[in-house]
């Protein structure tokens, strides 16, 4: 089969660029010295091996000595290591502040120096509150809100603002730094939070290093690696409505030369829910392998395989304001408006690929990624079909959703490192392909109607009628350049990219076959002064371009989304204690938004949605035995554009004006009570909206979290290792709306959840 137009230019544009880019790197010495500067200097190749194998045992030096090494212009560029150290991994373990992250410029960059809003929930906090979902993991996130679909079955995220419901919402869909398949519905991926080593947040459009992303940012996975430093965990828990669950993680060297090494991570949960016969199962590993045959090279193949046979609950309950007094007791979060006879969910899902490092010489490194996933879905509920009659029932319609997607995700760049005169070059120049198919059939079926004084469930269904039935294709390919300079205290970043795609869609029903192509070039700009004394004040500009997969009403395919940012902030690291303090106002907009239509769980285009804010987090050690991880987002979102005239300088759907939270642990480091550690967390956000107009206020809400851990060894020095935890959620079992959408669909939060473990650590 012959190529495409589009893709001989993809191949065009990909060889000019690459090209170019070559040449900007090793023709260096000859445009300096056309332009009076010196040449290139770099580090010796001895000097270069030494300091990796230095960081490779050492966490990142302090800030005060880096300040002091950046006051030296004649000190020389260091390069990157082509093997990923463990010390990234050891940091995010034994701390909430993580100092380095790799998502937001695909080095590993300094937080401190990275011109843009960034945070990173650590190994260590996982541990300590304990998240049975990555969307809870992100409840103490600034400028996140994770938990707006209230089950665990997803990990939805409205980020700055932007988000949506049915098809149309924010999945966390990055795992490695590479894009997961996603269906046309509800086919996602949703990756075990103890499979992960930590999470990155990447707020604001990115597309410039990954493509097709949501303009609010996103949420990349870090998986669990292989280390040479040797880790081992086994943990069994159980907690509130017969929750029993174990995992076990161990890492670790496989020859006595650490030339190959392991990772391999396993969990399991079976649990009740607060309604009779609806269950929560998951079974999951993920194992992977290294091989360093030298100081500069490494090939990691990793894969993952995560089984859901139950997936609690998720569904939607009709507001008690709108309800008629008599009938507002009863539609409570107890009341199942589903029915526990028809309603299932099973989803499968798992991937496999590498990552391969090669260091070519001082100047030069490779980086190569590729990853093959897929997810499967089958799920069938009975949910609401219209608002609450006078005689107290609530129409209901029996759907049923049998999806699957998967697809090749890949990511290949060089890195260039060097030196012009002053300044210190990281020039990556990259190409990425991603290409993924989605299968959906979505069936439609009456019901009985649900009495929420007298529910009467295990109902008979009516017969189920294809409403979708869609094969669709996704093929995105992106060229990028970025350059990260270093000169004095000043950090600049600017980078551009290059995306064509092409989607197909192939609708069984009317057999018609719709085909869309675009391109589009995407921007980033970001400069940052790093003050010897920690402060480091910037400012950036960024956009985006995500192709929207799904289809609207009428069976055709959507058009790309478009964002564009405006962002300036300062970041504090003091010297004198271990905290990092954020702050940030941004500018964002976004075209072609998705809200809910009238056909309940389909999405309409409607416009352009602004979204203006203040994001401040503080995290880190405030004292030897105190912890603080405090985070506030203020917004003003309004949709701009629509085709709704009604719904112009309004709030779009369940986006709050502002959320806060604050978690602190207290250790007692000496006395009779050594070894104990007590954490607690308040979350608050504000009411929101649950329709286009604004009439529906879903009220805001304050909960609060608990944890204590005890290690044993200060009881029997022969059980070091062994720690006793208990973690409760929603402290108070306070009842409250996580969120509410489409005129009448609201969700309650969970109530008090408790679970109690055993820790061993070796």
């Amino acid at each position: 089969m012959g190529m495409t137009g589009g893709s001989q230019r993809t191949l065009r544009g990909a060889a000019l660029l690459l090209g170019s880019t070559a040449f900007l790197a090793f023709d260096v010495p000859a445009f300096a010295q056309n332009t009076a500067l010196p040449p290139v200097t770099v580090d010796a190749p001895q000097a270069q091996r030494a300091a990796r194998n230095v960081a490779s045992q050492r966490q990142q030096v302090t800030t005060r000595r880096s300040a002091r090494a950046r006051s030296n212009p004649t000190a020389p560029a260091p390069a990157a290591p082509a093997a990923a150290s463990t010390s990234g991994r050891q940091d995010t373990r034994d701390r909430v502040l993580a100092t380095n992250q790799s998502t937001a410029t695909k080095t590993s960059t300094p937080v401190l120096e990275t011109p843009q809003s960034v945070t990173t929930v650590t190994r260590r906090q996982i541990d300590e509150q304990n998240p049975q979902t990555v969307g809870n993991a992100l409840r103490y996130s600034a400028g996140v809100l994770s938990e707006v679909d209230a089950t665990t079955r997803y990990d939805s995220v409205f980020l700055r603002g932007i988000g949506g419901f049915g098809i149309s919402t924010n999945f966390v869909s990055f795992l490695d730094g590479l894009k997961l398949p996603r269906g046309q519905a509800f086919a996602v991926t949703s990756i075990d939070a103890f499979l992960l080593d930590r999470i990155e947040v990447i707020k604001g459009p990115s597309a410039v290093l990954y493509g097709q992303i949501s303009p609010g940012g996103l949420v990349n996975l870090v998986s669990r690696q292989p280390s040479d430093v040797p880790y081992n965990e086994v943990r069994i828990e159980g907690g509130s409505y017969g929750r029993i669950q174990g995992g076990i993680t161990s890492q670790g060297s496989l020859d006595a030369a650490h030339q190959w090494l392991y990772s391999i991570s396993a969990i399991g949960r079976m649990s009740g829910t607060r309604y009779d016969d609806v269950d929560e199962q998951r079974f999951g590993v993920a194992p992977a392998i290294t091989w360093r045959p030298d100081a500069d090279t490494q090939l990691t193949v990793s894969g993952f395989y995560q089984h859901d046979p139950k997936g609690g609950y998720f569904n939607s309950l009709y507001p008690q304001s709108l309800a008629p007094a008599a009938y507002r007791p009863y539609l409570n979060r107890n009341l199942n408006i589903g029915d526990p006879g028809f309603d299932r969910f099973d989803r499968e899902q798992s991937g496999v690929g590498y990552v391969f490092d090669r260091r070519l010489n001082d100047v030069v490194s490779f980086h190569s990624a590729l990853r093959y996933a897929k997810v499967d879905t089958d799920f069938q509920s009975l949910q609401m079909f219209g608002p609450i009659t006078a005689a107290g029932t609530i129409p209901r319609a029996a759907i049923r959703s049998t999806e699957s997607a998967d697809g090749i995700a890949a990511d290949n760049r060089l890195r260039f490192d060097f030196r012009t005169s002053e300044v210190e070059h990281t020039v990556l120049a990259g190409w990425d392909q991603q290409n993924a198919r989605s299968s959906w059939l979505y069936q439609f079926g009456a019901a009985t109607s649900l009495d929420v004084v007298n529910p009467a469930y295990y109902q008979p269904v009516g017969t189920l009628f294809p409403f979708i039935n869609n094969d669709q294709s996704l093929s995105q390919t992106g060229i990028y350049v970025q350059d990260q300079m270093k000169f004095g205290g000043f950090r600049l970043t600017l980078g551009t990219r290059h995306d064509w795609t092409e989607q197909n869609n192939d609708n069984r029903i009317s057999l018609a076959k719709t085909s869309q192509d675009s391109d589009k070039q995407t921007y980033r700009a970001g400069l940052l002064y790093l003050f010897d004394n920690g402060l480091a004040p910037y400012v950036s500009y960024s956009t985006s371009f995500e192709p929207t997969i799904g289809v609207g009403p009428g069976g055709l395919p959507f058009v790309p989304t478009t964002g564009e940012q405006y962002e300036g902030g300062v970041k504090y690291k003091p010297a004198f204690v271990d905290m990092l303090f954020t702050a940030a106002v941004f500018d964002l907009r976004q075209q072609n938004t998705l809200t809910p239509s009238a056909v309940a769980g389909l999405s309409v285009q409607q416009g352009e949605i602004h979204s203006r804010g203040v994001e401040l987090e503080a995290r880190g050690k405030l004292t030897e035995n105190i912890e603080i991880i405090a985070a506030s987002t203020f917004l003003d979102t309004k949709v701009t554009r629509s085709t709704d005239l009604t719904a112009i300088g309004k709030r779009p759907q369940a986006v709050p004006t502002h959320f806060e939270s604050l978690w602190a642990n207290y250790s007692f480091l000496t006395g009779g009570l050594a070894g104990l550690t007590i954490g607690g967390g308040v979350r608050s956000v504000g009411p929101s909206y649950g329709d286009d107009i604004n009439s529906l206020v879903s009220p805001g809400y304050v909960v609060f979290d608990a944890a204590v851990r005890y290690d044993l060894a200060n009881l029997v020095r022969a059980w070091k290792g062994a720690e006793v935890t208990l973690n409760v959620t929603n402290l108070f079992d306070k009842s409250y709306y996580t969120s509410c959408s489409s005129n009448f669909y609201c969700q309650f939060g969970n109530g008090r959840l408790a679970l109690a473990g055993l820790r061993y650590r070796w």
